[in-house]
């Protein structure tokens, strides 16, 4: 039952393995966060591109470690289940690296803004689930009422949208959410038959560009957004 259990989904259950043991040997290392943590300091100065993706494998304490390894246990399985392994892993590096490139050029004026965690990743692999998964109910714990998938990602991106321009940016990576969420969407949108008005379509134009929108109306006119 186990070895079939891993043999089903080994990337989904492999990333959850790393997010783990790699929490573990951050307790031991206090300064293993700090030197795989997203830093534009220290990506600007010291070239050091590596966090890019290094910062999607560390958390900042157990319910964070908790929340992502259950966002790949729900929606990397999906993925995997359908698409492959390679294709899951390749979702989840990609929009990782998403994720912090895109936090990186939304904050690029914060002296040293970091972050940590798989939450790139883990939007990716959930745009991912919803536009191939149709009917997929989606629900948050403080409401534990399922809705359908794609207006949950309507509404979590356009949401995560405006709590990047609140003090909240300075608690979660609202960046890191959007980029891995855009990358997700691309990839989920270029793989699903484009028929206008199906829930996918609804979950790229609505879900989706609005990310790409703030992106470049943030590169355009800076003085608009929150420094």
């Amino acid at each position: 039952m186990i070895g079939g259990f891993y043999l089903e989904h080994p990337i989904s259950y492999g990333l959850i393995g790393a997010f783990v043991m790699i929490f573990i040997a951050g307790l031991n290392d206090v300064g293993m966060t700090y030197r795989w943590m997203l830093s534009t300091y220290n990506i600007k100065h010291r070239r050091e591109w590596y966090r890019l993706l290094s910062s999607g494998f560390v958390h900042g304490g157990w319910m964070h470690l908790l929340l992502n390894v259950l966002g790949i246990y729900f929606f990397g399985t999906l993925v995997e289940y359908l698409a492959g392994g390679i294709i899951t892993l390749s979702v989840f590096i990609a929009s990782v690296l998403g994720g912090g490139l895109y936090a990186w050029f939304i904050r690029r004026s914060d002296t040293d803004y970091q972050a940590v965690g798989a939450s790139g990743g883990v939007m990716g692999l959930l745009m991912c689930a919803v536009m191939w998964f149709d009917g997929i109910k989606l629900s948050l714990f403080l409401i534990p009422i399922g809705i359908p998938g794609w207006i949950f990602v309507i509404l979590f991106n356009l949401g995560s949208i405006v709590m990047s321009q609140t003090a909240d940016r300075n608690r979660i990576s609202h960046e890191g959410h959007l980029g891995g969420a855009m990358i997700g969407g691309f990839v989920g949108y270029m793989f699903t038959p484009q028929v206008p008005m199906t829930h996918s379509w609804w979950a790229f134009w609505l879900g989706t560009i609005p990310i790409v929108l703030f992106a470049i109306a943030h590169g355009l006119r800076p003085r608009w957004f929150k420094k």
